[in-house]
């Protein structure tokens, strides 16, 4: 992937280009994706999840990039979740199946930050999605074209690079 081209996408998906459930779709799914601890199952299966959906890319890597560092600042909260989901008695029986399954341990959910982050993205995902769904419809309607006057716009798709850029990635 051309990062070059998801920037430009994304910005083309925002004044219109794009169904808007895509782009909303992208950022929730991105802000779940960020918010995972890395280096275990949860984090392949969400990423196979960004490719395997139809949404918009450039939005969800945005996202995610966003919502890394804040998976990092709510670990406290994480952990306080995934401590009280791993020590809920009624759910020691589901715990110990999911241990004793052959590739589950992977996911490390037995690790209390990993699991609260995973339900925090969970919990998220529904709010954020219809949150930015609201949000692009406001922006279309109310930004979308000043951004377009602004000289700035204007002067960046006026250069001779931009042209041959937008050119060559069609």
């Amino acid at each position: 992937m051309n990062p070059l081209r998801l920037i430009k996408d994304l910005f083309a998906s925002l004044h219109g280009g794009s169904d808007p459930r895509h782009l909303a779709a992208g950022f929730a799914l991105g802000a779940a994706l960020g918010l995972i601890p890395k280096g275990n199952l949860f984090g392949v299966a969400f990423l196979l999840l960004f490719f395997a959906l139809r949404l918009n890319k450039g939005m969800a890597l945005m996202s995610a990039t966003f919502f890394t560092p804040l998976g990092y600042a709510v670990d406290g909260l994480a952990h306080k979740i995934g401590l009280a989901l791993l020590k809920a008695p009624a759910l020691g029986g589901l715990w110990t199946a999911l241990y004793d399954l052959p590739i589950i341990p992977l996911t490390r959910f037995n690790n209390t930050v990993v699991l609260g982050n995973l339900v925090l993205g969970l919990a998220l995902y529904a709010p954020l999605y219809f949150l930015f769904l609201r949000f692009v419809g406001w922006y279309n309607a109310t930004w979308a074209a000043r951004v377009e006057k602004l000289k700035l716009v204007q002067a960046l798709k006026g250069m001779r690079w931009f042209q041959m850029y937008q050119e060559w990635s069609r």
